[in-house]
């Protein structure tokens, strides 16, 4: 593996991950506590009459592409150690594909909600559309994708011994979280599930870097 690419993949992982809480911090310090599992229209146009959530979105749609580049990276690291790790980083690199996608129409209805509810209108069926759709529907995906390159990476040196291990536990919290809205777990209790998934995505990071460091040496080392 060619060192550039796992160095831009770290890169990528990283900067994902600061997006990603970094958004999610600053919306909770601006708008407060967000709403989910709920069809109460006073609730959902309250939190949502908060104009910052709308322009908010744009880092949600910048960390996009960089997800796929981390991805895609992890994807060529796991494609050294066979056909099968190959074949399973595929299938994880088709739901990340398939949760941007999903991400993308979540940002565009969240930014829907705020219009709505600043304009007065009608925000309970728009809401649950959004609230299946991200705080139901992606937690299956991250499951998936979390899975997938957990038995990946199987015994790969470049990446903490525990990786595997922990991803699938990470896996199975984002099942959990996947019911949230629908039986009733309280909100703040996906934080756990959620920030599993974000060491994951440290941990894939730090592996990759390790894999361009070791790589280097291998480079140079080919005849001219």
């Amino acid at each position: 593996m060619h060192p550039t690419i796992a160095r831009i993949g770290a890169a990528a992982g990283w900067t994902a991950l600061v997006l990603i809480f970094g958004y999610h911090l600053a919306v909770q310090a601006v708008a407060g506590t967000r709403v989910s599992g709920t069809l109460d229209p006073s609730a959902i146009s309250a939190y949502y009459h908060n104009e910052i959530l709308a322009p908010a979105s744009i880092a949600q749609i910048i960390v996009l592409p960089v997800m796929l580049v981390f991805v895609l990276a992890l994807r060529a690291a796991a494609s050294r150690n066979g056909e099968l790790p190959r074949f399973l980083a595929t299938i994880g690199t088709g739901l990340v594909i398939a949760e941007l996608a999903v991400l993308l129409t979540e940002v565009s209805v969240q930014a829907a909600l705020v219009a709505v509810a600043r304009s007065g209108g009608d925000t309970v069926g728009m809401f649950r559309f959004w609230d299946v759709l991200y705080n139901s529907g992606t937690y299956v995906l991250e499951a998936g994708l979390l899975a997938s390159f957990g038995l990946a990476l199987r015994g790969d040196r470049a990446f903490p011994r525990w990786l595997p291990t922990f991803a699938l536990a990470a896996a199975a919290l984002q099942l959990v979280n996947m019911t949230a809205i629908w039986v009733g777990i309280p909100d703040a209790a996906t934080m756990v599930g959620n920030v599993a998934f974000a060491v994951w995505f440290g941990g894939s990071s730090v592996g990759l870097g390790r894999l361009a460091r070791a790589s280097r040496p291998m480079l140079a080392a080919q005849p001219a």
